[in-house]
């Protein structure tokens, strides 16, 4: 009978589909979607060692992080929900030796996004990435900015060269430009693994 149910395991595990895996953002939507409920009830399929939630206590921030990609204006993906982050694959994950980078709408249509008030961050904040594991990542803030749309780039793929695990974090900022439908300037967030 032990034999029959070792045999049945072992059929189970080489017969059934593999889990579904997290898609990758890789497109940006100008209407993303605004729904609470849809990112709560998020239904994250990412690997263990990947970014699951991004927690900033000072401004509220307990929100789950997609994979995003690079989409059809070849910059990164945005989410497609407005509560959601979305994390860079084409980066290393959090933890990880280099740089990361997690993106997040400041706003939507109708409502807040989950990056909406990210400038109120300060150095020396904390906050944490929960990895599909449940591994908690430390970061603590190094430094805040506010810069043009054009020169944020730049600034986005820096890493400070004393940082060996460096987490940045972006939303858009600064006055709304409706002959171009999107905000003037971004806002950055350098942030440093604690105890790499």
């Amino acid at each position: 009978m032990l034999l029959v149910a070792i045999v049945g395991i072992v059929y189970l595990a080489f017969s059934s589909d593999p889990p579904p895996v997290e898609a990758t953002i890789t497109y940006s939507t100008d209407n993303p979607d605004e729904s609470k409920d849809n990112a709560d009830n998020y239904d994250w399929r990412g690997a263990f060692d990947e970014p699951k939630k991004i927690i900033i206590p000072k401004i509220e921030v307990d929100a789950y992080v997609q994979k995003a990609g690079v989409d059809q204006n070849n910059e990164i993906a945005v989410p497609n929900n407005v509560h959601l982050a979305g994390w860079f694959a084409n980066g290393q994950k959090p933890g990880q030796k280099g740089l990361s980078i997690i993106a997040g709408h400041v706003s939507g249509e109708t409502t807040d996004g989950v990056f909406k008030e990210l400038d109120q961050l300060a150095e020396g904040d904390n906050f944490e990435v929960e990895l599909g594991n449940g591994d908690i990542k430390k970061y603590s803030v190094i430094k805040v900015m506010q810069i043009e749309e054009s020169k944020s780039e730049q600034v986005l793929f820096n890493q400070e060269p004393e940082v060996l695990s460096q987490l940045n974090l972006i939303t858009c900022g600064g006055e709304f430009d409706d002959a171009n439908d999107q905000y003037r300037d971004r806002v950055i967030v350098y942030a440093k693994l604690l105890d790499y």
